[in-house]
C-alpha cells in the first residue's frame, strides 16, 4: 500500500490546507461578529477576500504539484473519475486533515490581535512572522506572475502577519527604537529559509 504514492504531492496538500486554514479560514471566522453592524460587514468582507486570495495563491503554487485539492470533496470526485488512485486518495484526505488541524492549532496558539495568546507577545510575533514570511517567500519563488505576489502580501498583512521584510523592520527598530520588532526580524529570517526549503523539497 502507498508504494506508488507521490509524497511530494501529499506534502503539498498538507502545506496547502495548513495555509488555507491558518490565513484564509481563520481570517474569515475571526472577523465574524466583531464591531457594530457596519464594521462587522466590512470585517466579514475582508475575511472573505483573504480566504479567496489565499486559495488563489495556493492554486498557483500547488496546482502543478498536487492539483491543489485541499478538500476531500475535491479529492473524492477525482478518485471516482479514476484521475487518482485509492492510495493517493487516502493519503490526500489524511494530509488535508493533518494540515487543517495544524493550521487551527497554530492560529489559536498565536491568536494575533488579542490578549488570549498562549505565547507571550515576543514569541507570538516571532512565530507569526515566520509563518507569514514562509507563505510569502514560497509564493514569490514559485511563480513569475505578479498577481500572486500581491495576493500573498494582502493575505499576510490583512491577517496581522505583516512582518515579512526584515530590512524594513530593522530600519523601523533603529529609527523608532522599537525593540520588540527584533523578534519579527528573526521570525521573518526563519520564514525565509523555511519558504526556500518548501520550494526546494515539495514544489520542485
Amino acid at each position: 500500500m502507498f508504494e506508488n504514492t507521490n509524497w511530494k504531492a501529499v506534502g503539498g496538500e498538507i502545506m496547502g490546507t495548513f495555509f488555507l486554514v491558518f490565513f484564509g479560514v481563520s481570517a474569515l471566522t475571526n472577523n465574524v461578529g466583531i464591531g457594530d453592524e457596519g464594521t462587522e460587514i466590512l470585517n466579514f468582507i475582508i475575511g472573505l477576500i483573504t480566504l479567496t486570495l489565499t486559495l488563489f495563491v495556493l492554486v498557483h503554487i500547488l496546482g502543478p504539484v498536487s492539483g491543489c485539492h485541499l478538500n476531500p470533496v475535491i479529492t473524492i470526485p477525482n478518485f471516482l473519475s479514476d484521475k487518482i488512485d485509492r492510495d493517493t486518495t487516502i493519503a490526500y484526505i489524511c494530509g488535508q486533515i493533518v494540515g487543517a488541524c495544524l493550521g487551527f492549532y497554530l492560529f489559536d496558539l498565536i491568536n494575533p490581535g488579542t490578549n488570549e495568546s498562549i505565547l507571550d507577545g515576543d514569541a507570538a510575533l516571532l512565530l507569526a512572522a515566520a509563518v507569514g514570511t514562509t507563505f510569502f517567500v514560497v509564493s514569490i519563488l514559485t511563480t513569475q506572475d505578479p498577481a500572486p505576489y500581491s495576493a500573498a502580501l494582502f493575505v499576510v498583512t490583512s491577517t496581522a502577519f505583516g512582518d515579512v521584510n526584515p530590512g524594513v523592520s530593522l530600519s523601523n527598530m533603529i529609527i523608532n527604537d522599537l525593540d520588540f520588532v527584533f523578534f519579527g526580524i528573526i521570525g521573518s529570517l526563519i520564514g525565509c529559509v523555511a519558504g526556500w526549503l518548501i520550494k526546494d523539497s515539495i514544489i520542485d
